[in-house]
């Protein structure tokens, strides 16, 4: 992928299924009239959700695909108070042994960290979705696991998450725990499944 890379998501009821996927259908369409690509598209069994990975070659055309009049046509045929929609730019940055780190540059608290040999088509995009809409959720989940161990779990803030390739990602807590590094809290999936200290070296990561 070259120019800049956007994950986005977005999902309905199951009613609309069939509307949300004539939408995207049409809007993806335009892309490449923009030098965009779908990197990926993945649509949930139901229809009812879909995860982008794409590219753009600049902001500008970001900025033309939004404004593009045949984009907020198709937004005619789908009930907009129904719909749930979330997008981010990713920007890389090298780390040591080809670790390779996605910032979100609209949300700096999520990331996603590939080792080498790893790339954005091994992260799994739905679980990115279902954390990202239900973050709070997530976020309190991972604050109760802390809190069976931890007397200050309710005082533990800035959290950070962090998403891998596969099922596990983790939620750091950066302020508010007895170690100075802060405290990780891992998830396989959708499920909180332990704690773990940080020494500097991870945290610094």
């Amino acid at each position: 992928m070259t120019g800049l890379t956007m994950v986005a998501f977005i999902r309905v009821p199951a009613d609309q299924a069939p509307a949300l996927t004539r939408y995207e259908d049409a809007v993806l369409g335009l892309l490449p009239s923009h030098g965009a690509l779908v990197e990926r598209r993945e649509k949930s069994a139901d229809g009812s959700a879909e995860a982008h990975l794409l590219s753009f070659p600049s902001r500008e055309a970001i900025d033309a695909f939004d404004a593009d009049p045949a984009r907020a046509e198709a937004r005619a045929g789908i009930d907009a108070s129904t719909v749930e929609a979330l997008r981010f730019l990713l920007d890389p940055e090298d780390g040591p042994d080809d670790i390779v780190l996605w910032r979100f540059l609209t949300d700096e608290w999520f990331s996603i960290l590939l080792e080498k040999g790893q790339d954005l088509a091994d992260v799994d995009l739905f679980l990115l979705a279902d954390v990202l809409f239900d973050v709070d959720h997530y976020v309190a989940a991972a604050r109760g696991l802390a809190a069976e161990t931890l007397p200050e779990a309710a005082e533990l803030t800035s959290p950070e998450i962090t998403f891998y390739a596969g099922e596990q990602w983790v939620v750091r807590f950066a302020e508010g725990a007895p170690d100075p590094e802060g405290v990780l809290v891992v998830f396989d999936g959708r499920d909180p499944l332990r704690l773990e200290e940080l020494d500097a070296d991870e945290a610094a990561e």
